[in-house]
């Protein structure tokens, strides 16, 4: 297995804002799990996957 490949699912900051669709300042007010290694931060993409998942709000659309 390549490195590139292990790589996949580990995302840096700028790309896990890429990922959910918001830049890197709004990201950094969002509540969302990481892992630190040492002073190294980084997001897994399933845990992105989760907290987007938790963030549906339903019932909250305008009535026409």
């Amino acid at each position: 297995m390549q490195v590139e490949e292990l790589k996949a699912d580990i995302l840096t900051r700028p790309q896990a804002a890429a990922f959910i669709g918001v830049c890197q300042n709004t990201f950094d007010k969002l509540d969302i799990p990481r892992t630190k290694v040492r002073s190294r931060v980084f997001y897994k993409r399933e845990v992105l996957l989760l907290w987007l998942d938790q963030q549906t709000e339903k019932g909250k659309g305008k009535k026409k």
